[in-house]
């Protein structure tokens, strides 16, 4: 197995291994993953904007470093080698409106109709 990093922005955000570069661009094209570099942040900026190129290459002997410590303490098949925050973890579900996507005129109504 080879360890690559994932960059974004010239910034190097995340590590993890693969059995070549062709499952490693699979693993990158993963939707699910996708979504949680949308998501996660890092200095208060998602990791990535939904645009940017992400750009893949193998790994840098203290990337190679980072990665085993970080699988060693969370057992995780990737690691990143930004500080992550989930702004998800800080939300108080009683306080999210379902339905707030909806509203899209300036009528009191919370729904689609204007």
């Amino acid at each position: 197995m080879t360890v690559y990093v994932a960059e974004i922005a010239q910034r190097a955000i995340f590590a993890f291994d693969a059995a070549n570069s062709q499952a490693a661009e699979e693993r990158l094209a993963d939707r699910e993953f996708l979504g949680d570099l949308y998501v996660l942040q890092s200095n208060a900026q998602p990791l990535w904007d939904g645009k940017s190129e992400i750009h893949l290459r193998e790994a840098l002997p203290g990337e190679v470093e980072a990665w085993e410590a970080g699988r060693e303490t969370a057992s995780l098949s990737r690691v990143f080698l930004v500080p992550v925050v989930d702004p998800l973890k800080f939300v108080d579900p009683e306080d999210v409106d379902p339905y707030d996507d909806l509203d899209d005129d300036d009528d009191d109504f919370d729904d689609d109709r204007d």
